[in-house]
């Protein structure tokens, strides 16, 4: 690839069902987006971009996101709303610099026990550009709605061991 210095790149919109793996040489790119294809798992080289802040995966057809989500340590914002998400891997809990989770819209019936430790998650939100986390939109199980209306609080306090 010959644009190792890119840093945005977009390629939304456009019926995409994979990506190649020599776009895992893009070690500077800060922003992707995939929204709006035919993706049913986070193609591989996604995880060598280790230099993402920004991924933007809505609507497509991911049925769950890989454990070597984890290695995207310097994630701030990942959007991945309009899925067929059914759980959240464990490791996702260790990306702690997340300000923006937005998993609405899938069919979560539980989240990670480890989701307290996302502190940069602020609250429960609602509004699609709210930094926070964005989850009610799901067919929980556990946590339950009761709890979510407390907020972000009480979802923490909820499943953190006592």
């Amino acid at each position: 690839i010959r644009c190792s210095n890119l840093e945005v790149l977009s390629l939304a919109n456009n019926q995409i069902v994979t990506l190649p793996n020599s776009l895992s040489e893009l070690r500077r790119l800060t922003k992707l987006n995939l929204s709006h294809n035919h993706i049913q798992h986070v193609p591989a080289c996604v995880y060598s971009m280790r230099s993402l802040v920004f991924l933007h995966l809505a609507n497509n057809r991911l049925e769950n996101l890989a454990d070597k989500i984890q290695e995207l340590v310097n994630l701030k914002i990942l959007i991945v709303e309009q899925n067929s998400l059914q759980a959240l891997p464990r490791t996702l809990c260790c990306l702690t610099g997340l300000e923006l989770l937005n998993v609405d819209f899938n069919r979560l019936q539980s989240v990670p026990d480890e989701i307290y430790k996302l502190r940069r998650l602020e609250k429960l939100a609602c509004h699609p550009l709210d930094k926070g986390l964005h989850i009610v939109h799901n067919p929980l199980v556990k946590p339950i709605k009761e709890v979510l209306q407390g907020g972000l609080k009480a979802l923490y306090n909820y499943l953190k061991p006592a």
